[in-house]
């Protein structure tokens, strides 16, 4: 059982990461959230919600719950990006359907069966409701604010909503090929273009910023080479075998792709404030 939850979770978990090349998240922010999903939101599910029998009031009770962390998480200030909200998000969800699928196999005669089931089909779903409504949300929220939020949790209640009825349909009866669809290949699919366009969208914004960045001194032109092309950033670390030495420099191309992806941020902030001649709050990670 353990060993099938392991693989799933490092199956999403390295999909989730990968999307996040350029500019990744502490490492504790990315606990956090498998934690928030994991703990917290379930036991806030397990409170509020009567039984499996509610569908629509049990997606609403898991998306509000799974968007509480969210919140938290963007309140500390480390959410820049729909690339951010999209990882986050999904992370959040891939640490509740871990732990839901563990309780669902928990002492049942069937667990392996529960756990094969839930395992290589909910783990990618609960992943995507979340990962991509996050994104939505922060999307939206960029041009339509509060109702921007709303809309992208509407997204993600609808889309679990949807999945929770179709639980309770025999599809496999019905039809074959229907039931491969929509168990096994659209919630994978989808949530896998979603990780690669993020992920193009997000070095298209470095290459765009890049060049004004380096003009006004926040990194340099070597920099943004490396930020952006893995064999550079090979030749660099050529010869240097201290893990503690690599680990820095991988914080510094991380720090440098931040400053460059919140340059729009940055210049309005100066805009509004020209006191400000600081780039210190761009280096600060929100949970140390």
């Amino acid at each position: 059982m353990s060993l099938i939850l392991t693989i799933n979770f490092c199956i999403v978990g390295a999909l989730l990461w990968w999307a996040d090349g350029y500019e990744r998240e502490p490492t504790r922010t990315i606990l956090w959230s498998i934690l928030w999903g994991g703990f917290v939101a379930i036991t806030i599910t397990a409170l509020i919600t009567p039984g499996e029998s509610f569908p629509l009031l049990a997606a609403v009770v898991e998306e509000a719950a799974k968007l509480l962390g969210l919140f938290w998480i963007f309140k500390r200030g480390s959410i820049h990006s729909a690339t951010d909200a999209l990882v986050l998000g999904g992370f959040i969800g891939l640490g509740f359907t871990i732990f839901e699928d563990f309780t669902y196999s928990a002492g049942a005669e069937d667990a392996v069966e529960i756990l094969v089931f839930r395992g290589i089909f909910s783990v990618f779903a609960h992943t995507f409701f979340s990962g991509i409504g996050a994104a939505i949300m922060y999307v939206l929220w960029k041009k339509l604010h509060g109702g921007g939020v709303v809309l992208g949790f509407i997204f993600s209640y609808l889309i679990h909503y949807l999945w929770n009825i179709s639980l309770s349909i025999d599809l496999a009866s019905l039809s074959p090929i229907i039931y491969i669809i929509v168990y096994a290949i659209w919630p994978p699919v989808v949530l896998v273009i979603t990780c690669i366009l993020v992920r193009r969208k997000e070095i298209e914004h470095i290459r765009s910023n890049g060049h004004s960045a380096i003009s006004l001194g926040l990194i340099s032109e070597s920099m943004l080479e490396q930020i952006l092309n893995k064999k550079a950033r090979r030749e660099h670390l050529r010869g240097v075998w201290s893990i503690s030495s690599r680990n820095a420099y991988n914080r510094e191309i991380s720090e440098s792709a931040r400053r460059v992806l919140e340059l729009d941020a940055t210049e309005s902030l100066q805009t509004d404030s020209p006191s400000n001649n600081s780039h210190e709050d761009l280096n600060h990670d929100p949970w140390t």
